[in-house]
């Protein structure tokens, strides 16, 4: 009897030991669902291609909301995608690697946020929409997205939300920069999103 309730027991200490090595051996994203709806078919081609990309390789290991819900720059995602790359059970080449940073870049500063939200919902265009809707895109880009000799990421870290509506309603004179057709609620609404474009 005695020797029953030892085996017994040592064999509950050993099932304790290798559950907690097996925990610990598990990739830590599993937490946590993915997000079932994304909804990417307002974004450039390539950034869909991305998500694509993204959706297919990085869901292998973890969750993917875990990813969406971090906040970093381009050259940021583009290190972490470089440090899963280097894991035993990447699957991700050079190529993809590119793509996924980008996708993640450009869904960092496209995301939905409560001032664009508030915005929409007085029935204003967000700040993000109207970066769109009046071209700006034509000469600047975010997150690779667009034209990318005058890119604004970090902007939000350089210019003050006044300084940037004095350059907006008063471009200088000989520089590039067009005068605006906006009113004003939709430049304090473009400029509200803007500011949130802070380097990292």
């Amino acid at each position: 009897m005695k020797q029953h309730w030892f085996l017994s027991s040592l064999a509950l200490a050993a099932l304790a030991v290798v559950s907690v090595f097996a925990a610990q051996a598990a990739p830590p994203w599993h937490h946590g669902a993915a997000k079932s709806t994304l909804n990417v078919s307002t974004y450039p081609p390539n950034i869909q291609h991305g998500f694509r990309v993204f959706a297919g390789k990085c869901s292998e290991c973890h969750a993917l909301s875990l990813s969406l819900n971090v906040s970093r720059s381009e050259a940021g995602w583009t290190q972490e995608v470089r440090r899963m790359q280097d894991m035993a059970s990447s699957h991700i080449d050079d190529r993809e690697a590119g793509e996924i940073a980008k996708f993640l870049a450009y869904y960092d500063t496209h995301q939905p946020d409560e001032q664009n939200g508030a915005d929409s919902a007085a029935g204003v265009p967000s700040g993000r929409d109207l970066f769109d809707k009046l071209s700006c895109s034509a000469c600047h880009s975010i997150a690779g997205a667009g034209n990318t000799s005058f890119p604004l990421d970090g902007i939000g870290s350089r210019r003050t939300a006044s300084e940037l509506k004095k350059q907006i309603l008063s471009p200088v004179a000989g520089s590039a920069m067009p005068a605006t057709t906006a009113s004003q609620t939709e430049i304090d609404s473009l400029i509200s999103y803007l500011v949130t474009l802070k380097s990292r």
